[in-house]
């Protein structure tokens, strides 16, 4: 299911943003940006994300800034010191003249070391994790305002489904009757010239086998338990994305065996009606968690 969250917190030490997205998935993939002083804190940030969402993929964007100098940029005195000392030799030979500046300190290999990649305090952490916990409350907030769509198209395609199911049923004995009386017509047609009739005993035969093969009295039941179950999910709280995707596939697995045990018109049409909407169901529950 798709959705953004985003989200600022501030201390006397660091500024922090986040933003969180996400995008519709069969499962939960959660991709993570976050900058060096984060890397040992990624476990948490994962943990903190599958704890809110459990299906999608989500990318969360972390951006941390240290806002005190000291916090950005260590200098290394033991570095400089050593640096001075050798210095100081080079100046009691008379080999070197001048003070040492702060641009040389700078130019100096080992002397200036970035903060970044430095241990996150506690209470850096504490801030990072809050804002991160509210950009997601704001992405599954959005998710959840999409699902409450969905849930009404779903329920109409569900309603649509067994209005057509509800035609399969009222049709299929009727299908054995006219394939009774156009097996009786043809029969009669045909022998007619020789001066016989068919034999009814030949004849309910032979409509007692085509009725077994094209009857779909069980698989109308079966759907419409599925569809039963699928309006009883999607009016449940929780995490049902999963059921209806296996629900969805139980669905269409019942509608093609109906159509391919009908030759009938009429049922092939509300078939294929089943199927489009099986098809819609089976792409929508992609979006729910």
């Amino acid at each position: 299911m798709t959705g953004y969250g985003a989200a600022r917190a501030r201390t006397r030490r660091v500024a922090v943003e986040v933003e969180a997205r996400s995008v519709n998935s069969r499962s939960l993939k959660v991709t993570l940006r976050a900058p060096p002083a984060l890397s040992a804190r990624e476990p948490d940030l994962e943990a903190l994300v599958r704890k809110q969402v459990a299906r999608g993929s989500v990318t969360v964007a972390v951006q941390l800034q240290f806002l005190r100098p000291e916090d950005v940029v260590h200098l290394r005195a033991e570095v400089v010191e050593g640096f001075a000392r050798a210095l100081d030799a080079l100046r009691r030979k008379e080999l070197l003249e001048g003070p040492l500046t702060a641009e040389a300190v700078a130019a100096l290999p080992g002397a200036l070391e970035s903060a970044a990649g430095a241990p996150l305090r506690e209470e850096d952490w504490r801030t990072v994790k809050g804002a991160v916990q509210a950009s997601l409350r704001a992405l599954d907030a959005m998710r959840a305002r999409e699902a409450g769509h969905l849930v009404k198209d779903l329920l109409a395609i569900a309603r649509r489904m067994r209005k057509n199911l509800a035609l399969v049923g009222k049709r299929a004995p009727h299908v054995v009757k006219e394939y009774a009386r156009r097996l009786k017509e043809r029969a009669d047609a045909l022998l007619a010239a020789s001066g016989t009739k068919l034999d009814e005993t030949t004849l309910v035969r032979e409509v007692a086998v085509y009725a077994e093969r094209s009857d779909v009295a069980e698989e109308v039941t079966r759907l419409s338990a599925h569809l039963g179950e699928f309006e009883r999910y999607l009016a449940s709280d929780g995490e049902v994305g999963r059921t209806l995707d296996f629900l969805s596939q139980e669905m269409l697995r019942e509608t093609n065996t109906i159509g391919s045990k009908s030759q009938d018109v009429e049922i092939a049409r509300a078939v294929i009606a089943l199927k489009s909407d099986v098809d819609r169901i089976k792409e929508q529950v992609q979006n729910l968690e």
